[in-house]
């Protein structure tokens, strides 16, 4: 007598699961609308590597953000009028301009504070 055999298939799969993340919020975004008061800044005469930074805090409950200026960056008044940038000091309310690799391009002196 020959038993039969169970020959029982077993079956793999595989699960994946995705995780998600979000981005991480800044106080200021990169739309040229940011605005924001200076914590720190000093501007060079002469493009320094690594790359001149300015601090700006969009308000007093949130942490100061650093943000690195692009290789060339233009300084204006409310008007559209170029601006000393050695005349900006902490307590300078500023409106960012980025570029698309995310370089400040231009900033705005919206109040001397």
């Amino acid at each position: 007598m020959i038993a039969p055999l169970a020959f029982a298939q077993t079956r793999t799969t595989k699960t994946q699961q995705a995780t998600t993340t979000e981005p991480a919020t800044t106080e200021m975004t990169t739309s040229p609308n940011a605005v924001g008061t200076v914590v720190s800044f000093t501007p060079g005469e002469k493009v320094v590597v690594p790359s001149s930074s300015i601090v700006v805090q969009s308000s007093p409950g949130l942490k100061p953000m650093t943000y690195v200026l692009g290789k060339k960056v233009r300084y204006v008044d409310g008007a559209g009028r170029a601006f000393d940038p050695r005349l900006i000091r902490g307590g300078t309310r500023v409106q960012l301009g980025f570029d698309r690799a995310g370089a400040v391009k231009r900033v705005i002196v919206v109040d001397k504070g």
